[in-house]
């Protein structure tokens, strides 16, 4: 995965032919230390700081689906019996949380469908019952007639001899293969995702950011709510102030919100990813009929 634990900002400084001083910050990443970080910072500011001086382009700010680490705080490290984590949960530049998984792939596939009504009908039956008894295993729901989303990933799925969870999200579907780990870099990888019918972007994201993201929580403008005033790493104590004080709002927020709706499973998932299912659907509070957001 490619991920960094020390994020800092650097400011760096170059003058032009006519002496005028460019100045200009830059973030820096390591997962050594935070002076790691800055050093990285300060040589990436003084960098793009000459080449503006030279009258060149500026560098792009798009991180998303760029090749370096994403400027994201890990909240949350998942460890197995390996020696690097199997998840790690960050919260990214507009507040949400996200997991990313090493080998549990996430697939998310944009589509502004409605879900049936009998899908609707047969949560909201179960939501009543649990309300008067004691929790007990649930038969695997099966998905209602006529989604044909649904029926895609589950013949995906079936060709290639896998087993999925399918959940609806508020712009889409999102499917996770839980029979099998995929290292999320590889030419297979992209090859199931293309197949599952993902978003072109979010290929990109996972092979470039070597991990298989899932958002776990709203995003803020579904709840009502504008993106942090500041962006991470916090340059000062006063901006870190300011972010935490939108972060309580933001939790207020979406307690009346989910970020998925479970919908159905193909096939028995692997023990080894029990954990992060788990935590995955009580974190986008897949089982609940909140509206999604």
């Amino acid at each position: 995965m490619k991920l960094a634990k020390f994020w800092t900002r650097q400011p760096g400084e170059a003058r032009d032919d006519n002496g005028r001083l460019i100045r200009v910050v830059a973030r820096g990443w390591s997962n050594e230390s935070l002076e790691a970080a800055a050093e990285v910072a300060r040589e990436k500011a003084r960098g793009l700081a000459q080449v503006l001086a030279s009258g060149g382009p500026s560098e792009s700010k798009e991180y998303g689906y760029g090749d370096r680490p994403l400027p994201e705080p890990v909240v949350r490290e998942f460890q197995d019996t390996t020696t690097t984590p199997n998840a790690v949960i960050t919260r990214n530049s507009y507040g949400s949380l996200v997991m990313n998984a090493r080998d549990l792939m996430f697939v998310d596939i944009d589509r502004e469908n409605i879900q049936p009504v009998g899908a609707i009908a047969q949560n909201l039956m179960s939501s009543v019952f649990s309300l008067f008894s004691k929790p007990a295993a649930q038969p695997v729901p099966t998905p209602q007639p006529g989604d044909a989303v649904v029926d895609s990933i589950q013949k995906v799925a079936a060709r290639n001899g896998l087993a999925v969870r399918v959940y609806k999200t508020a712009a889409g579907y999102r499917a996770m293969v839980v029979n099998a780990g995929f290292d999320a870099s590889s030419a297979r990888a992209e090859e199931l995702l293309k197949e599952f019918g993902a978003d072109p972007l979010y290929v990109r994201l996972c092979k470039t950011q070597q991990s298989f993201r899932a958002r776990l929580t709203p995003k803020p403008w579904r709840c009502d709510l504008g993106t942090p005033p500041v962006t991470f790493p916090f340059e000062t104590a006063n901006a870190e102030t300011r972010f935490q004080q939108w972060l309580r709002q933001y939790t207020a927020k979406i307690g009346g919100y989910s970020t998925c709706r479970y919908l159905a499973s193909f096939g028995n998932a692997h023990e080894a990813f029990s954990e992060l299912i788990e935590y995955h659907d009580r974190e986008t509070k897949s089982d609940s009929l909140l509206p999604l957001a």
